[in-house]
């Protein structure tokens, strides 16, 4: 059970540094372009400024020691052979291309999600409220804020989603139903 959590909480910690929706994510980069297309150009530029104040790729490189330790976690468990070198080496390229290579698709993806659930006002607004003082000093915690809440995951890994998973064993075997896990 403690191997699944584990692998859940690692899941659960790259969808919080900054994946996008699981609409944007099955998308290919093309189809989230194609996606975009269909939205009002104002609005997606409203979100493609708003996208790039938010600082994504700061908010995932301020995570990157959390999610650095649970690649190579990963790493160790399924390849107990390999050097520290070479596990370093991998773990620079994954840096790589997550914050070089990809950071644009994710910021795209973000894009459309901002696109899909909010309004050109509200993203105008939001735009108007950042350049406030106050607004500034928020967003400019935003990638902290972020990075704490990856550091929620060891506490999600060890307590909470062990805890659920007996709760439900429990509750099925209640039900007559004897669950492995």
């Amino acid at each position: 059970m403690r191997a699944f959590a584990r692998t859940l909480a690692a899941v659960a910690a790259l969808a919080l540094l900054g994946a996008a929706s699981a609409r944007a994510q099955d998308s290919a980069p093309g189809q989230i372009e194609e996606k975009l297309k269909g939205y009002e150009p104002a609005t997606v530029a409203a979100a493609e400024s708003f996208a790039r104040s938010f600082n994504l790729g700061g908010m995932v490189q301020k995570s990157a020691p959390f999610l650095v330790q649970s690649v190579n976690n990963l790493l160790r468990t399924k390849n107990p052979e390999l050097t520290d070198e070479q596990a370093q080496d991998f773990v620079s390229a994954f840096l790589q291309n997550l914050f070089g290579d990809n950071g644009k698709i994710l910021e795209r993806a973000m894009v459309l999600d901002m696109v899909e659930i909010m309004s050109r006002d509200e993203l105008e607004a939001l735009i108007r409220f950042q350049s406030t003082p106050v607004g500034a000093s928020a967003l400019k915690k935003m990638p902290t804020l972020s990075a704490r809440m990856a550091q929620i995951m060891p506490l999600m890994q060890t307590y909470v989603v062990p805890r659920a998973m007996e709760s439900a064993q429990a509750q099925m075997r209640k039900n007559g139903v004897e669950v492995k896990i």
